[in-house]
């Protein structure tokens, strides 16, 4: 296995504003605010049954195993090893699908920042920021944890957390100083209003905007006193990501009605009619700068950590010897190389060839599905470690069941068809990519541990 770093950097507040800029997604409150007061529920519901559990679980298991690898070495220490990789393999294969969705909306801010939203349409426009974008984040990652910390620091402060704070306090003084909120309210509203099938459906699309607090302790070796910054500094940022999310769906709902937020149909068109409703024509290019330096910085973590898994936490042997070979920081340099050749190719495919963008959509629904694979593992992980955990046996298997219903939910509703797939020829089509893109998959990273166990008499004789 590759040398792990013993250079410890992380202090508690930057556990806590990783844990942040990674996981809160500002995007997620106009999504939820079409769901009006409501909304509040649904983040209470999703707090309770899958939110507040995994933030407990990762603490828990990080301060149980603080060492580098996060979900694969707690995997490894309670399932074996086989199951640790095709944790680590799956972290890793989702996130390769989801670079260029989370480019596409990054580029798509740095349009509204220019004035003109048109661009978006452009390919070359397109291709060339997402690019510049991607290939800035590689050479910072290439660098090592020491600056992408630096870049999540700043990138989460003054993009993400100063501007959902500016947000939730036009929210606030808008509702003094007109006297009524867009959104009409009362306790009742703060329940769902739904039939059940479209309530499990939004709790769903809630749970998962929330997902994702357990990418931080991957970095636990880099972490001064890890046992406690990062049980800390998941449970701090985990508290900071529920308040953000709940406190700026109201405050968009006391700024625009439902209606109004599902007419703009997106994030910057919502603070546009913010804006609006201010006479400050300047707010949503303001906020779509501050955003664009927040998703870097959200994609600085999200490039590193399934790299240092997969490349970098996993036995030599399994994959190429370069790609698992680190600097003398401790960075996984080639396999970040790696990354940025292959999401570029993938970029390039993918906006300029409209039938491997049609391919490439399909691949992204069938990595949904694998994204929600490991907190299946998670749920049984924190189970089996229930003897030495600082909770009594029922609430550990309490926490695991919440998260395995969640999970279990929200893969169930993954193959439930879109609006537009109406045929039953498409309903097939769609259904059958679900089930066998996943499967295939998850062949592969058994393939690839499969040959690896052939070979290991070959690399360890003795």
């Amino acid at each position: 296995m590759a040398t792990l770093p013993t250079k410890q950097i992380l202090g508690l507040t930057d556990i806590t504003l990783m844990t942040i800029t990674a996981n809160f997604g500002i995007r997620w409150l106009a999504v939820a605010a079409t769901l009006g007061f409501a909304a509040i529920g649904y983040w209470v519901i999703g707090a309770i049954l899958f939110f507040i559990p995994l933030a407990f679980m990762s603490a828990h298991l990080s301060k149980r195993y603080p060492e580098e690898g996060g979900m694969y070495a707690w995997t490894r220490h309670v399932l074996g090893e086989k199951a640790g990789f095709m944790v680590a393999w799956l972290y890793w294969i989702n996130n390769v699908f989801y670079y260029s969705a989370i480019l596409i909306f990054l580029s798509t801010n740095f349009a509204y920042f220019l004035g003109d939203p048109g661009l978006i349409n452009n390919t070359w426009y397109l291709n060339i920021s997402v690019l510049c974008a991607f290939w800035l984040i590689v050479i910072i990652g290439l660098y090592g944890l020491n600056w992408v910390r630096h870049v999540v620091k700043y990138g989460g402060l003054f993009g993400l957390i100063i501007p959902a704070a500016v947000l939730i306090g036009f929210g606030f003084f808008a509702l003094i100083k007109f006297g009524h909120s867009a959104t009409p309210w009362s306790w009742q509203h703060l329940l769902p209003e739904h039939h059940a099938i479209a309530s499990l459906s939004h709790l769903t699309m809630i749970m998962f905007a929330m997902a994702g607090i357990e990418v931080i302790p991957t970095f636990a070796n880099s972490v001064k006193n890890a046992k406690r910054n990062l049980y800390l500094g998941l449970l701090l940022g985990a508290i900071g990501i529920l308040v953000l999310y709940i406190l700026g769906t109201m405050a968009m709902n006391i700024l625009l009605s439902p209606a109004q937020i599902q007419e703009t149909s997106g994030l910057m068109h919502s603070f546009s009619a913010i804006g609006m409703k201010f006479h400050l024509p300047w707010f949503s290019q303001t906020f779509a700068f501050l955003l664009t330096f927040a998703e870097l910085a959200a994609l600085a973590v999200w490039l590193l950590a399934p790299i240092t898994m997969f490349f970098k936490c996993t036995p030599a042997g399994v994959l190429p010897e370069v790609l698992h070979k680190t600097d003398k920081n401790g960075t996984p340099r080639n396999a970040i190389l790696f990354m940025g050749i292959l999401v570029t190719a993938i970029v390039l495919l993918t906006n300029s060839l409209p039938g491997v963008n049609v391919m490439y959509q399909a691949l992204v629904l069938m990595a949904t599905i694998l994204y929600f694979i490991p907190y299946l593992f998670l749920a049984v992980i924190y189970a089996k470690s229930h003897a030495h955990l600082p909770l009594p046996k029922y609430a550990v298997f309490a926490l695991s069941a919440g998260v395995l219903v969640s999970i279990t939910l929200g893969i169930l509703f993954s193959f439930a068809p879109p609006s537009d797939v109406t045929s039953w020829h498409s309903i097939i089509v769609y259904e059958l990519n679900l089930v066998f893109g996943p499967l295939i998959f998850l062949l592969i990273g058994y393939g690839l541990y499969r040959r690896y166990e052939k070979l290991r008499p070959l690399h360890n004789p003795h």
